[in-house]
């Protein structure tokens, strides 16, 4: 996969980034996803120290990973990523997930909206500074992933509750993506997490928390293996969620 156009970054399993089962957290992995998308977008000149001297910046709006496998401690893996399309308001982004030896363990799609950052409404994408990104657009092919499907959680009965805090905070003042990740993964055992495997995550954002917010998680189970999970403040939905796990 070599290509000027695609980004690739290496990265080791430190002692300090593993879950319990030994891999890199899904967490951590899935903050270091996004910092590929940002360091691939500044090498490009459409990164966040670029679209914030114009008062922009870029909001996920979607993000569905998938995998065979996870890197264990002390093991290289490479994420790469790139471009994949545009279309008015947003754009789409692939990631790939390769072991030391080049074997792939697992996919990314994302779906992305600048917005103006006083105002908080997108923008049109074609207009962004310096004509944006479209040079860099790198077919999607036979990508082997699906992108976001619907999700709807009609049960009242919250199974958990979390109070915002600083922590959970990214730096634009809003909850991190990936801590509401965690609260979802908080939603299964300790012992499930041993004896299954996350094979798919699908992260919908629908709107933004901030500290301070009481977020509730409803989940309903489709079957064994997949479940819907809403994470809500008050009346609004922040995030709409599929897992689906298999057991090792």
């Amino acid at each position: 996969m070599e290509n000027e156009n695609i980004g690739r970054y290496g990265f080791c399993v430190e002692p300090y980034t593993e879950d319990a089962t030994g891999h890199v957290s899904l967490s951590f992995l899935g903050n270091q996803i996004l910092r590929c998308a940002g360091m691939h977008a500044t090498a490009h000149g459409f990164g966040y120290e670029q679209l914030i001297e114009h008062n922009l910046v870029w909001v996920l709006s979607r993000l569905v990973l998938t995998f065979e496998d996870r890197p264990k401690t002390l093991e290289y893996y490479t994420i790469s990523t790139w471009v994949t399309k545009v279309y008015r308001q947003f754009t789409e982004r692939l990631f790939r997930l390769e072991a030391e030896n080049g074997e792939p363990m697992g996919y990314g799609f994302s779906i992305w909206a600048a917005i103006d950052y006083k105002t908080r409404q997108p923008i049109d994408l074609e207009k962004l500074p310096d004509g944006g990104f479209s040079s860099v657009l790198l077919p999607k092919d036979d990508f082997p992933i699906s992108g976001a499907g619907r999700v709807r959680v009609k049960s009242e009965e919250p199974v958990y509750q979390h109070q915002a805090g600083f922590s959970d905070l990214d730096i634009n003042g809003h909850v991190n993506s990936m801590r509401y990740l965690e609260m979802i993964l908080n939603l299964f055992s300790a012992d499930f997490h041993r004896t299954h495997q996350i094979r798919r995550i699908e992260l919908q954002f629908c709107n933004e928390s901030y500290c301070g917010d009481t977020l509730l998680l409803f989940r309903e189970d489709r079957n064994e293996n997949v479940c819907d999970v809403e994470i809500r403040k008050g009346d609004a939905v922040i995030v709409r969620a599929e897992i689906e796990t298999a057991a090792l």
